[in-house]
């Protein structure tokens, strides 16, 4: 027979004040672990939000991200023309060579950043689906303008629509404002491929080729003939595998975030734990008296472990609140040294609710497990003396 849940909902109010301090551990635990999780979702949601399905990209061969590829304007020449690529109307190949810099810039909180900047020709409007204009125009090719990503809009000096940027050697006129579907485009500087070949004195190179196939391309084929003809000898990736790759990052901060609940959430147990032992010690006498009306060891030690819970997740509850304001934060991510600063939102997704609940619930387990066990170590008779 077991206790009816109405028993442990007014147990929880009897002790107010420990139960208060502990749902406040708990509370705080759950808070941060939602607040990482938030910033890991928003910062692999960037990256993944990137590709354009149908999208590929070619990198030279044994590289990992287009800022360590190199491609020259010859291996261009040599594929851009294959049956297997996507046309225009006018018969214009659906290719984008694309120049991928990186430049240092003080930033509004005086950090030193690495901002990329993009040099890409007209037919990248057409291989982008997801990026457009929000604010302006797009750049003249003739003349030192730039469109930047919303997510730089007055993060820098000179991100701002008709102003001047001094990047390179050049100062460039901010012309347009551009988002890209919440990707990581929008943390770039676009300008015209030529004068930043120029302005970085590389002329004959780039760093990718992103490509639209046609829809009855076999990929796999695609990429076995760029990858073993000599003359072009490159790697071909859709952009979601490519962007999946560099969410790395986002892998390493899950794994830290978690570190940080986890070692955190050790105190939130032995505080519920404290707390489930002094309402242990406080009802022996009422214990008894359970077992004395019919009331089996296995009854009580769940009603325990349903209080801790319920306390838990109550707790968790108001956890999940107090993080709520994090959603859509703007932050950015500085990477390693060779990669370039990422602005990003957190997102406190479903799916992340529902994990700080469980995180709760497995807190709330931990901690009044050993006390459940002892509140049927003393036996009846016992039990009823203290009373």
């Amino acid at each position: 027979m077991a206790l009816p849940l109405k028993y442990n909902w007014k147990n929880l109010f009897v002790r107010r004040i420990s139960n208060t301090m502990t749902a406040g551990a708990i509370a705080l635990v759950v808070a941060v672990f939602v607040a990482a999780m938030a910033m890991v979702a928003g910062l692999d949601s960037a990256v993944k939000d990137t590709n354009t399905p149908g999208n590929v990209i070619l990198l030279a061969k044994g590289v990992d991200s287009e800022a360590t590829s190199r491609i020259s304007l010859e291996t261009l020449d040599a594929f851009k023309f294959l049956p297997a690529i996507k046309r225009e109307a006018d018969g214009n190949p659906l290719v984008s060579p694309e120049l991928a810099e990186q430049v240092f810039i003080t930033a509004a909180d005086n950090t030193l950043d690495q901002l990329p900047i993009r040099g890409i020709l007209p037919v990248a409007s057409k291989v982008h689906e997801k990026v457009r204009i929000i604010a302006g125009r797009m750049f003249d090719p003739n003349l030192n303008e730039i469109i930047i990503g919303k997510a730089i809009v007055n993060q820098y000096p000179g991100c701002a629509l008709g102003s001047n940027l001094q990047l390179g050697r050049r100062t460039w006129k901010v012309v347009g404002v551009f988002e890209a579907g919440g990707g990581s485009f929008e943390s770039e500087v676009w300008a015209d491929l030529h004068s930043l070949q120029d302005d970085s004195r590389r002329n004959a190179s780039f760093n990718s080729i992103r490509i639209k196939l046609s829809p009855d391309a076999d990929l796999e084929s695609f990429g076995r003939r760029v990858a073993d003809d000599p003359r072009i000898n490159l790697e071909a990736k859709t952009e979601a595998e490519y962007y999946q790759e560099q969410s790395v990052y986002a892998a390493r901060l899950r794994i830290v975030g978690l570190a940080v609940a986890g070692v955190m959430a050790f105190a939130a147990i032995f505080a519920a734990m404290n707390t489930m032992y002094a309402a242990v010690s406080a009802r022996t006498a009422e214990i008894g008296t359970l077992r004395a009306l019919g009331f089996g060891p296995a009854a009580i030690t769940i009603s325990f472990l349903v209080e801790s819970s319920l306390l838990a997740i109550c707790a968790g509850g108001l956890g999940v609140l107090l993080a709520l304001p994090v959603n859509g934060l703007s932050t950015k991510f500085n990477g390693v040294v060779s990669s370039p600063t990422l602005a990003f939102n957190f997102h406190v997704t479903p799916a992340i609710v529902v994990q700080a609940l469980l995180f709760s619930l497995l807190i709330g387990l931990a901690g009044g497990w050993l006390p459940a066990r002892q509140s049927i170590q003393v036996t009846v008779v016992d039990a009823l003396r203290r009373k």
